[in-house]
């Protein structure tokens, strides 16, 4: 297992947008979601209490979510679309904007774990991407990135009524556009082996060892299919940004502060 901790440059910008999306996601699980989701568990007795927290918690995802077969039927689940699944829940919101929730969803987690993971790997890639982008670029791919993502899922599960929530399709996005915008990039990452070791590894290869792990996890709510459409539509993206006058600019200014930095260390 490989956990990655930061890349191997050091930015001379603060990257406002990798830490307001920071602070949107925190507030969103800390202050909007439910608290069945920041203790990690609801509980499942008969007790009215735990009816509500159960009632509470499925609203709030359903309602929130992106829904697979919602998207496809343009239908909420509550009007049974012969297009969908049966849901898990019973809750469901008898009215919810479908096209928002695309949205919604990039900024909700399901627990605290889930939260963790993916603000760390955003915090590792997002920062130096944005650096290359700009704040505006950058933006727009995290938003974009994650529809996409959202859609390479929906395309494999059309008929699916689980709600999809959490923001690793938008960070995979970011994670392919990194591939392209730093190719030699290196990650400072822990190893957990037989024998502990903190190492710098080139980014392609802590990528692939994350991609690897989605593709041949048991867990059946890891959407791996949006995080490989990200990570394509990031590759994509951030090929096509890369011609833009302004992100060559921001390249070498950096390339040539890099240089300047490796000279004085000299």
């Amino acid at each position: 297992m490989a956990l990655p901790l930061r890349d191997d440059h050091v930015a001379r910008q603060v990257p406002w947008v990798t830490f307001a999306l920071i602070a949107a996601i925190v507030m969103a699980f800390m202050f909007v979601q439910p608290a069945g989701f920041q203790s990690g568990a609801v509980d499942s007795g008969e007790s009215q209490a735990a009816s509500w927290q159960v009632r509470e918690r499925d609203e709030f995802t359903y309602r929130y979510g992106t829904v697979a077969c919602e998207v496809v039927s343009g239908e909420t689940l509550a009007d049974q679309p012969d297009q969908c699944d049966r849901a898990d829940s019973s809750y469901l919101p008898l009215s919810k904007s479908i096209p928002l929730s695309l949205f919604t969803a990039l900024f909700l987690h399901g627990d605290i774990a889930h939260l963790g993971g993916n603000l760390l790997f955003l915090w590792v890639f997002g920062a130096r991407v944005e650096s290359r982008l700009g704040p505006a670029n950058y933006l727009g791919l995290y938003l974009a990135g994650g529809v996409v993502a959202t859609f390479g899922f929906i395309a494999a599960n059309s008929t699916s009524a689980v709600p999809l929530i959490g923001a690793s399709g938008a960070i995979a996005a970011l994670m392919g556009a990194y591939l392209v915008l730093v190719p030699d990039g290196r990650i400072l990452t822990v190893i957990f082996t037989a024998a502990f070791q903190v190492v710098y590894l080139p980014a392609a290869i802590v990528l692939a060892l994350f991609f690897v792990t989605q593709f041949f996890t048991s867990d059946e709510s890891v959407a791996w299919q949006a995080h490989a459409a990200g990570m394509v539509a990031g590759v994509l993206a951030a090929l096509a940004l890369a011609r833009i006058p302004a992100v060559k600019a921001r390249a070498e200014r950096e390339k040539s502060n890099d240089q300047l930095k490796a000279g004085r260390e000299f």
